[in-house]
């Protein structure tokens, strides 16, 4: 049986970045790929201009980008633990008209895996697949508080943090009081923080270690919902999310 060479070496490097503990640079690539480093750098190209690829700004090197992620964000839908997640996150949907998403830190963002729209009005759409910075989401601080603060640290990298809205959360100290709060509470909350007029509730899905292996919120427009019911809301999120761990063992 005949096969294309270079797409068996394209899917050859996926499954090499896809294995590894860390971004890679072209010159590990080549060396894996047993290929010189020009023939490497043409594959990576390629697969990044598709969206399969993602290079890190910092770094140089290259990770799994947002196409590879929804594609696995599609196989992952058999999964116990997205089921789960998909119902707790279609029943509060459904009884308070919200937008509920289910998300999993990825690198140094945040990458949507299951989204559940709101039968209402209003709709607060993000697809599968799609990523965002954690320091300014509910599913991002949530996960964010469940880390080491050097672990959580190094993901948020260099500040300040960059802004989304005026009212983001960029300088490190303020933030690090925040992620206290949210380990405190067991949920998190960004209002207005990643887009004008829209607030998020989010909180953990945890292993036995307590430490989040994904991450369920849902988001509503700011003025929808009276602030004297977010309290409320955090804690149905909080208990859909300590249901949902129960998937996680």
């Amino acid at each position: 049986m005949s096969t294309n060479q270079s797409l068996a070496r394209g899917l050859q490097l996926l499954a090499i970045i896809d294995g590894a503990s860390q971004p890679m640079g072209i010159r590990e690539l080549a060396r894996s790929l047993e290929v010189s480093a020009s023939i490497a750098q043409r594959l990576v190209n390629t697969l990044s201009e598709a969206g399969f690829l993602e290079q890190m700004a910092d770094t140089r090197r290259y990770r799994l980008g947002h196409r590879a992620l929804a594609l696995g964000a599609r196989h992952v839908r058999s999964d116990l633990l997205y089921v789960d997640a998909a119902a707790e996150l279609r029943r509060l949907t459904e009884a308070h008209q919200v937008n509920g998403y289910l998300g999993v830190l990825q690198g140094r963002q945040i990458i949507y895996l299951h989204t559940a729209q709101s039968r209402g009005a209003v709709v607060i759409r993000a697809e599968p697949g799609t990523v965002c910075s954690p320091h300014s989401t509910a599913l991002g601080k949530a996960v964010l508080s469940t880390l080491p603060a050097e672990e959580a640290a190094k993901i948020l990298g260099k500040a300040p943090y960059p802004a989304r809205t005026p009212k983001t959360i960029t300088d490190p100290d303020r933030f690090a009081a925040e992620l206290a709060r949210v380990r405190k509470l067991g949920v998190a909350t960004a209002d207005e923080e990643h887009d004008p007029g829209v607030t998020s509730i989010g909180a953990p899905i945890c292993d036995a270690a307590g430490r989040a292996v994904a991450a369920i919120s849902v988001a509503f427009i700011r003025n929808q919902i009276p602030r004297s019911q977010w309290h409320e809301i955090g804690h149905l999120v909080r208990d859909a999310a300590r249901r949902c761990a129960a998937s996680v063992g």
